[in-house]
């Protein structure tokens, strides 16, 4: 009968191993996962502050266009 309790306890400690490694296994793949919507919400406020000048360019008259052209080029 004792080598069935060293037996059952030998199990628990390694079964409790487990579930312990995995638990941090899935704290440390959150963590990954909030950095990577961090960075793509980076990215889809920066292109989309480049769309609203694409479509102030495309939609002001052509007089506005050529001076923002020419004061673009004088700035560079």
């Amino acid at each position: 009968m004792e080598v069935f309790k060293w037996i059952a306890l030998i199990m628990g400690l390694v079964i409790g191993g487990e579930v312990i490694k995995l638990y941090i296994k899935s704290k440390f793949a959150a963590n990954e996962g909030n950095q990577k919507v961090n960075d793509q919400q980076q990215q889809i406020d920066a292109l989309t502050k480049r769309v609203a000048v694409l479509e102030e360019l495309a939609t002001d008259p052509k007089e506005s266009l050529k001076q923002q052209i020419n004061n673009l080029s004088k700035n560079a």
